[in-house]
């Protein structure tokens, strides 16, 4: 499994814990119609990761489906369900990625630039004017938020002690807007734009996969017994 399509499935992860905030803490009136709009926020990245991996949307498309269909209308119910799929994708991810898998710094920073991506495009909907938002898409803006916090911290392993500090400052700097001051999304664009720059810096280059995949074939023929 390729690093895009574990960040597609992280953000697609976090934005199914946002809906279930969403209802655990709104508790819309109908459940069918909340189903619905679960369903027409992740469609495009269930889509993104049948691009770059079919078996992968595969699989992640019948977990989408049992946990939708498991779905009860009380609360400990649909929090028992969602665990269920959390620990589906946790499954996908571990079998796909191999080692390190989802411990490798580096596929964190791609990770955190895809949840950004998907933070600002959810705050220019939940975000249109200041002083202005819409409950359900800004629970999703936060959940964005905390999760791309905490793919800066576990991409840091990867990053020269003396940026550490600039992936920070940049992820706090937009911590805060979001937060706190809730610009509008022109002023907020450049902030995910400096926290991307960073990350970007980071990600899995096609040299490293390809030293990756022929220092493996190295070490295959050398565990291979030789042939007289």
């Amino acid at each position: 499994m390729r690093a895009d399509t574990f960040a597609r499935l992280v953000a697609l992860e976090t934005l199914v814990d946002a809906e279930v905030g969403y209802w655990l803490e709104f508790h819309p009136a109908s459940l069918d119609r909340f189903r619905e709009t679960l369903v027409a926020r992740v469609s495009d990245l269930v889509d993104e990761v049948d691009a770059l991996d079919a078996v992968a949307a595969a699989r992640v498309y019948d977990a989408l489906v049992d946990f939708l269909a498991e779905l009860p209308e009380d609360d400990d119910g649909i929090v028992e369900a969602t665990l269920h799929f959390k620990r589906a994708v946790d499954r996908l991810v571990e079998r796909g990625m191999g080692a390190p898998g989802p411990e490798d710094p580096a596929a964190w920073a791609v990770v955190l630039d895809a949840l950004l991506e998907e933070l600002l495009a959810e705050y220019r909907r939940a975000v249109p004017e200041p002083g202005t938002f819409e409950p359900r898409g800004y629970l999703r803006v936060r959940h964005l938020l905390a999760r791309g916090r905490e793919a800066a911290e576990r991409m840091t392993p990867a990053v020269a002690p003396e940026r550490r500090r600039e992936l920070r400052d940049a992820m706090d700097r937009l911590a805060f807007a979001v937060l706190s001051r809730r610009p509008p999304a022109d002023v907020l664009e450049p902030l995910v734009r400096d926290a991307q720059r960073l990350a970007r810096r980071h990600r899995p280059s096609d040299v490293t996969r390809i030293g990756s995949y022929v220092m493996k074939q190295i070490l295959r023929r050398v565990r291979e017994p030789r042939q007289p």
